[in-house]
């Protein structure tokens, strides 16, 4: 799997709904900051009844979130079928219950260029 690099900060959206697998990627103790850092994998879902454009995360197997619609389409042909994954964050702020994830996103353009480079050495063996 490739993994991007990048320094753009990206919020996954609809976290809210995946509250139980993201505490049981990142457990805390009632409301304590929670900072851990994972690698992420993005999945094109072209099924999905509310966006056949969507991209969902993943974390250890488990759904966390989604790309948000304005960056799913710049991202779709980024991923082109191959298993791509980029530095992700799981924090929750001390006070707060909800659990979000960070991806660190190079831009579109970048991300192509890493992935060319990426399937020319696979390709060189």
């Amino acid at each position: 799997m490739l993994v991007l690099e990048g320094d753009e900060l990206v919020r996954v959206v609809g976290t809210s709904h995946y509250q139980d697998a993201l505490l049981e990627l990142a457990p805390r103790e009632a409301d304590e900051e929670v900072r851990v850092n994972t690698i992420a994998t993005f999945v094109p879902e072209p099924d999905n009844p509310h966006d056949p454009d969507a991209v969902a995360i993943h974390i250890d197997g488990r759904l966390v979130g989604y790309l948000a619609r304005e960056e799913n389409r710049r991202w779709l042909d980024v991923l082109g079928g191959d298993e791509i994954g980029a530095e992700a964050m799981i924090a929750g702020r001390a006070g707060t219950q909800g659990l979000g994830v960070f991806l660190r996103l190079p831009t579109p353009t970048e991300a192509r260029a890493q992935v060319s480079l990426w399937k020319r050495r696979r390709e060189a063996g």
